[in-house]
């Protein structure tokens, strides 16, 4: 491939070099890696490998210029690694870097120097002419919102959304990475744009471990026998109550009568039985209400007795509690 690169240096060198002509216009950033100088000279070592047939050496040194160098300036390097790696048979890429030099330069505030705007107008010339001849993927983001990272070919991985240039033919296509890629074969023609929208393999599902299944628990006491004991404790509570009131009124009755009457003492006894048998009448509520509280506590002992085993499941986008009764 023939590179029109005029005199030795100037089409390569003039749009980058001229901004050295006066360092003092630079604004060197806190984010560059490079200082001034330092660009200068990597800048020139790309020369150097360019003029010795090494246009892809030239482009290792010129792609660190652009990434490390000052920001303000860097960008001119664009043009540069367009003729790289046009003369490198990478056509792609010089595409993608002659692009990326004109939008740069519409970027730029006022009017630009004459030489940047003659390194413009060949960069639209020489990527008009080299696209025809390439087939374009536009990858569009993920539909699920999910960061995908697209590797075409041997080429290094992006994040989709881009566009890209490929030589025509069938290209590999790794969307994502791990389990979840997704692998498939393009094939363009020159001058064909096929879209592609990434996308990623579902997640695999946590596998479900069954659970044995236990039967219901046989009561201790019967839910009856409890009920029916409540029931007779409280109702035995009438007899006792019965007999105060009676006993009460037996004794009223003897309190009335004078002591010097005969009817007095045998008014007096009949009290004093009747309030023998209201205390002993509540022996029978007390022994059916003991009764029933210890079939109740005993109940609850042994529910408590149940070993429970709980397992979380954890799922990649659920979570899931068991709790299993022995």
């Amino acid at each position: 491939m023939v590179v029109r690169r005029f005199s030795a240096r100037s089409l390569l060198g003039l749009a980058w070099c001229a901004s050295f002509t006066a360092l003092s216009l630079w604004a060197t950033t806190s984010q560059a890696q490079l200082s001034d100088e330092q660009a200068s000279a990597v800048f020139t070592e790309g020369l150097a490998r360019f003029d010795a047939g090494d246009p892809r050496g030239a482009a290792e040194r010129w792609e660190r210029v652009y990434a490390e160098g000052p920001a303000e300036r860097s960008w001119r390097v664009l043009y540069n690694l367009g003729l790289a790696y046009e003369a490198a048979g990478d056509r792609p890429r010089a595409v993608e870097r002659f692009e990326a030099f004109v939008r740069r330069v519409g970027e730029q505030p006022g009017q630009q120097p004459p030489e940047i705007e003659a390194r413009r107008q060949d960069a639209v010339d020489r990527a008009n002419a080299i696209r025809p001849k390439l087939g374009k993927l536009r990858v569009a983001a993920a539909a699920s919102g999910e960061r995908v990272a697209v590797r075409v070919g041997d080429g290094p991985p992006r994040d989709a959304p881009f566009d890209q240039y490929v030589e025509p033919g069938a290209h590999r296509i790794v969307m994502g990475e791990g389990e979840r890629a997704v692998t498939s074969t393009v094939e363009l023609a020159a001058g064909e744009v096929r879209d592609l929208a990434a996308r990623l393999l579902p997640p695999r599902e946590a596998p479900r471990v069954p659970v044995r299944s236990v039967p219901p628990r046989e009561p201790l006491v019967h839910p009856g026998i409890l009920i029916g004991g409540a029931i007779l404790t409280v109702s035995s509570v009438a007899l006792p109550i019965g007999l105060y009131f009676h006993a009460k009124s037996l004794r009223e009755d003897a309190e009335a009568i004078p002591r010097v009457l005969p009817a007095y003492q045998p008014a007096v006894d009949e009290y004093e039985d009747f309030r023998t048998g209201y205390l002993a009448s509540w022996a029978v509520p007390s022994v059916l209400g003991a009764v029933t509280l210890g079939l109740l506590v005993a109940e609850v002992v042994d529910s408590r007795n149940d070993a429970a085993q709980v397992s979380l499941q954890v799922g990649p986008q659920s979570a899931t509690l068991t709790v299993e009764l022995e």
